[in-house]
């Protein structure tokens, strides 16, 4: 095998470990439990998967009759691009340039290219997977429905495979300049959290300015003379981003002129941006990576009562975990990024999706600036509980530490004490993401103040619960082996194991709320017993998770 095939084939068994899984479950017979919890998960998104599906064939119903069905393709797959556009960032800073890694392959006879390369590789893998529950029921549904032939099998499969490439390539280009960049300031910390930031934010606009630009050059009142050509809408909609368009004909025209033409061209341009990359990574690679780790100093001399003060001063010890915790995650870019940063952006992207008027965001934001009475309340609260909750913070709290956990082992301060620091900084983000949620309720829809206080109260409440329950799953079994931050929290089972206990918990207290609305419960009685429900699932759980840390610190092995 060759020197780069050796690299590919280690790090993508790295990031996946699957031989060390097979192990840990064949031999050695462990966390087998993990097994039939995984089948239950992907059991328990067959309903979604379902309606996704009607979906897809209404919308190609709608369009079929006027010509129009291939534009089905073109939301897809800028769906697919515009996730690994933004959540691909991620996975780039983060396997570039924080991988434990690094440090061993930088002095082995590799070329910058070859190393950026087979990261890259990783990161490519992962994004296939991102896409699958997106991108590929439209593909297959769409064929099923039209009735395609062999070739467009095999288009679906070539496009497939490159839908990622340009998004990640572009990407790569601006995280290997913005990281050289970096490398010229002495808080390369601070830098690198403002990058990616603007970043990230450019992403939004780009797909902002797409959104707009489709809905501003289509004419609805004219829709009738607007389609008289199978390529109308989806150039209108494409006009934002052309990969989009070139990718839809070489599916929908297979093997023919167009698709052909399609395909040929988003080859090149493929071609032409990773090339672009590689070049990037042979000549600003490695001087945006070396010395990324280092910090500076204030230089600030203490005086002799100044030290003894700090000395013998000391601090209340949950105050001194709060403070070490609050380091982790402000110090580690990636930790900042995947926590604070998305219980930002997610509320965000609910706002712009509303303000460009297409989607279901739209329909369900507009519902809840609608509703009234219970309603309104409970589409509130269900908004600002998935912008702050739902983002990994409370079930990654101690996979953050990884091998480091080995220093809150032997702190002379009780698990209690530690558990109950790491619960407020996780509740503190979650509270961060409900005030982000009601910032976009209030300035984005004008939400009264009436259902917004109610709702916040709900949404605390529930809050509790839901970061007790992460922590709790979390710390059944951490994940403290990774080599790189990013799979703390992005392969970390125990954040998809939570979202499913979150998921599970809303639904068991929605479906008794349900039933009680059905026997005659009224509105006030109805929030009564939500509020007293999630206030006792909040107390039982904190109790539980405080209990159980006593014991699982003892047994935790590093």
């Amino acid at each position: 095998m060759s020197r780069l095939g050796s690299l590919l084939r280690a790090n993508l068994k790295s990031n996946f470990g699957v031989s060390v899984l097979v192990h840990r479950f064949f031999r050695e017979k462990k966390d087998r439990w993990y097994l039939p919890l995984v089948a239950l998960g992907v059991l328990g998104l067959l309903p979604a998967l379902y309606g996704y599906l009607r979906f897809i064939r209404f919308v190609f119903e709608l369009l079929q009759p006027l010509g129009q069905e291939r534009t089905l393709l073109t939301f897809a797959i800028l769906l697919g691009q515009f996730l690994v556009l933004i959540f691909g960032l991620y996975y780039v800073v983060s396997a570039f340039y924080f991988s434990r890694d690094l440090e061993m392959l930088i002095p082995l006879p590799f070329k910058p290219f070859e190393v950026m390369l087979s990261k890259f590789a990783v990161i490519l893998v992962n994004e296939y997977l991102t896409m699958i529950a997106f991108v590929v029921p439209v593909f297959v549904y769409y064929g099923i429905l039209s009735k395609a032939g062999p070739a467009y099998w095999i288009s679906a499969s070539i496009v497939y495979l490159l839908l990622p490439v340009i998004p990640l390539a572009l990407v790569s280009l601006l995280v290997v300049g913005m990281m050289r960049a970096v490398n010229f300031s002495r808080k390369k910390d601070l830098m690198i959290l403002v990058g990616s930031l603007v970043l990230v934010c450019a992403g939004m606009g780009l797909q902002f300015f797409i959104n707009r630009t489709a809905a501003a050059k289509v004419d609805y009142q004219a829709m009738t003379g607007f389609f008289t050509s199978p390529n109308s809408l989806l150039t209108k909609i494409g006009a934002g981003f052309p990969p989009a368009v070139w990718a839809t004909k070489a599916l929908a025209g297979a093997f023919g002129g167009e698709g052909l033409a399609g395909l040929g061209i988003y080859l090149g341009v493929s071609l032409l941006l990773f090339a672009g990359m590689l070049l990037a990574a042979q000549t600003l690679f490695y001087r945006g990576l070396i010395g990324i780790g280092e910090i500076s100093g204030r230089r600030k001399a203490l005086s002799r009562s100044e030290m003894s003060r700090r000395i013998e001063g000391g601090r209340h010890p949950v105050k001194a975990v709060l403070g070490r915790e609050w380091r982790i995650m402000n110090r580690t870019p990636i930790f900042l990024l995947n926590g604070v940063l998305t219980v930002i952006v997610i509320p965000l992207v609910f706002l712009l999706m509303a303000r460009v008027g297409t989607g279901n965001a739209t329909s369900f934001l507009r519902a809840i600036a609608a509703g009234t009475g219970l309603t309104g309340i409970l589409g509130a609260a269900a908004f600002m509980i998935v912008s702050g909750c739902l983002n990994g913070t409370a079930s990654s709290t101690f996979s953050r530490e990884g091998s480091q956990f080995w220093m809150s082992k032997v702190l002379p301060i009780a698990p209690r004490d530690q558990v109950i620091a790491k619960f407020i900084h996780s509740y503190g983000i979650a509270v961060l993401g409900f005030a982000a949620g009601t910032a976009v309720l209030v300035l984005g829809l004008g939400l009264k103040a009436g259902p917004l206080i109610v709702a916040w109260i709900l949404a605390l409440v529930a809050g509790v619960a839901l970061t007790a329950v992460g922590m709790i799953i979390d710390l059944a079994r951490p994940f403290l082996d990774w080599t790189n931050p990013q799979k703390a929290i992005k392969q970390n089972l125990n954040v998809l194991f939570a979202f499913f206990a979150d998921f599970g918990v809303l639904a068991i207290v929605g479906a008794l709320a349900y039933v009680l609305a059905k026997a005659g419960v009224g509105g006030r009685g109805l929030l009564a017993f939500l509020f007293a429900t999630l206030a006792l699932a909040s107390f039982v759980s904190v109790r539980y998770l405080l209990a159980f840390a006593e014991r699982r610190y003892r047994e935790i092995e590093i």
